[in-house]
């Protein structure tokens, strides 16, 4: 879903910057800019907080993924552990 999200929020971003391009080839001129401009940094703003958050999605499946491995480790270390408890404190 993350990489999904980076590559939507990317193809908005670069589609804005294609069509603000196309609408300023005929008049370049201020008018025409400040007509658009608007919309154009929002839009872009929009896409670039997809592109944030599916990369901030990625990292959370990272540390979920890492998080259950550390969770692994921690219970074979207490199960390794857990017998040797038992013998001294039956002595």
């Amino acid at each position: 879903m993350g990489k999904f999200l980076e590559f939507l929020g990317g193809a908005i971003v670069i589609g804005t910057l294609v069509v603000l391009a196309s609408m300023l080839m005929p008049s370049p001129d201020v008018r025409t800019l400040l007509a658009v401009f608007p919309w154009a940094i929002a839009t872009i703003a929009g896409g670039l907080v997809l592109v944030a958050f599916g990369g901030m999605l990625d990292h959370l499946v990272a540390i979920r993924a890492a998080t259950e491995r550390q969770a692994d480790i921690f219970q074979q270390l207490l199960e390794r552990r857990a017998p040797a408890k038992k013998e001294q404190g039956s002595t």
